[in-house]
């Protein structure tokens, strides 16, 4: 088997063993029946095994593991044995405000010697279980304190969103131009407010900003017939090295995609976008690194 690329960092993975007696978990049990199982890094290695793109290294981001502080933990223990995942993105409250995200902090260091864990990266919260369903709920006061208290304390934010928010997403994130920031799956949560014509200003218009970093995967959630489209807009508004390569496992598996699906799709994108060797390798490695 022809091997694309090897020593791939995949910046998006989920983790459960709600069946087993771990964590509950308060989303996939109530997805579609493919998702009604564990997941552990064991049946990713598996997953990702069976095909032509080699992963080294995983990020963990937070699935609604109970609680939010106790998923953090959990993922941090693993880390502790096992070098394959190397950070965690936290589930914290920041639509909540300050005070929520300094509580969470806090929390986190008391269990580490009162300062924060190596291994905590970020947060996010996906914008779909917010109080606030506006499609500018990432302007409001509340939130803004919040990502200032996330930023002081050096860490990043992911927005995980409907595409109907990404228009609004430029104004916030200027707010903080010191601030990394991650945009999901291109904020192509579902494809509501997703059409080209929409979604493709604001992508552009978020490309200018140099502090932000679009993660390129979940297309198994875009409900889009032309992914390639929108990976050919998002690498010409990003360049190779702004953009990261995500899986979204388990979700992928559990509707019913091959772990290189996503891997290739994207790979696609950047050689017809002209990629290097070492543009590919900023993409699907180097990248995640410096982020």
């Amino acid at each position: 088997m022809e091997v694309l690329l090897d020593d791939i960092i995949d910046t998006h993975i989920h983790l459960s063993e709600h069946y087993k007696g771990g964590l509950q978990n308060a989303w996939h049990p109530n997805e579609a029946e493919g998702f009604r199982r564990d997941w552990s890094l064991e049946d990713l290695r598996s997953s990702a095994s069976k095909g032509r793109f080699r992963i080294s290294k995983a990020i963990f981001v937070e699935c609604f593991n109970q609680t939010a502080l106790d998923e953090a933990q959990w993922v941090l223990k693993i880390m502790e044995s096992d070098s394959f995942l190397v950070g965690l993105v936290a589930q914290i409250c920041v639509q909540k405000g300050a005070e929520e995200v300094n509580a969470f902090l806090e929390n986190m260091k008391k269990q580490y010697g009162g300062v924060l864990p190596k291994g905590l990266k970020g947060a996010r919260f996906v914008m779909m279980a917010w109080e606030n369903q506006a499609d500018d709920a990432c302007l409001d006061p509340k939130f803004l304190e919040g990502l200032e208290a996330l930023g002081k304390a050096g860490l990043l934010w992911e927005f995980a969103c409907e595409p109907r928010v990404a228009p609004y997403l430029p104004s916030c994130i200027a707010k903080f131009p010191e601030m990394t920031f991650i945009i999901d799956h291109l904020a192509h949560n579902g494809n509501k407010g997703g059409e080209m014509e929409k979604w493709g200003p604001a992508i552009d218009a978020l490309g200018k900003l140099p502090n932000v970093y679009m993660k390129m995967g979940a297309t198994e959630q875009w409900n889009v017939d032309n992914p390639g489209d929108y990976i050919d807009r998002a690498i010409s508004a990003f360049g190779f090295d702004r953009i990261l390569y995500e899986s979204n496992w388990f979700v992928n598996d559990a509707m019913g995609d091959t772990y290189d699906k996503t891997a290739q799709l994207l790979y696609d994108g950047c050689k017809r976008a002209g990629a290097t060797a070492e543009d590919l390798r900023r993409v699907f490695h180097d990248n995640a690194c410096k982020v």
